[in-house]
């Protein structure tokens, strides 16, 4: 199976599913991380030097997740646009990589960068598919997007996948965006609740693990309700 994450920024992919890609990776599964952004208002100085250390820690977290590829689309981080361009160049990269399943951000978020990105996304898994819809790539049709999502927004999954076993991976791979723990530790604020992200993180897949009776677990919500379940 090929599963493909597209992402705002990188670490997102750690903190929201990286159990769930780790998983499939490990099971022989493809999986693809495509960040649409470099993060590179994620720290405090040069935003050409910040997007170059992002780009390189997500590489390492990409390594230790055990993905087969790591993407940058080039969007511009903190002011991603819907627009056509935007939203075609997405549907090349799904049909790129052809995958089973998209995993990306669920549309009620405070982040605005996640919002854009859930309808970006969404829009393009469906045009993906469209014969007439013009990009270097054949069309492809994914079987079905799943959302992640934050504690902060509305966002109450319908889908638990059993990340035990999986949690010092995630938590490793999360460490490899060295520059964005310690930017989040010092920013407080609005991203009060990942103040310790390792910790936070890890506290948050416990509790879902919990409503499911296993010790840790990641939560999605389909686009569309199947009796197949392809995230385990």
């Amino acid at each position: 199976m090929e599963l493909l994450a597209i992402v705002a920024h990188p670490d997102d992919a750690d903190i929201f599913c990286g159990g769930t890609l780790a998983k499939h990776a490990d099971r022989g599964d493809t999986v693809t991380i495509a960040h649409l952004t470099s993060g590179e208002y994620g720290g405090l100085e040069s935003a050409t030097d910040i997007a170059s250390v992002r780009e390189e820690e997500a590489r390492r977290s990409g390594e230790t997740l055990g993905v087969a590829a790591v993407e940058f689309l080039g969007f511009e981080d903190g002011r991603i646009e819907y627009t056509l361009e935007n939203r075609l160049s997405i549907v090349e990269t799904i049909r790129t990589f052809a995958p089973d399943v998209i995993l990306t951000h669920y549309r009620d978020d405070m982040h605005p960068d996640h919002r854009v990105t859930s309808r970006l996304v969404t829009d393009a898994y469906y045009m993906a598919s469209l014969p007439l819809v013009e990009t270097p790539s054949d069309p492809c049709d994914p079987e079905n997007v799943y959302y992640f999502g934050k504690p902060t927004s509305e966002f109450e999954p319908s889908v638990y996948v059993d990340i035990t076993g999986y949690e010092d991976v995630k938590a490793d791979a999360i460490r490899q965006h060295e520059s964005q723990v310690e930017f989040l530790q010092s920013h407080g604020g609005i991203d009060a609740e990942f103040d310790n992200l390792v910790d936070g993180v890890a506290a948050e897949n416990t509790v879902l693990g919990k409503q499911t009776g296993v010790d840790s677990a990641e939560g999605f919500r389909p686009f569309h309700e199947t009796t197949r379940a392809y995230l385990e």
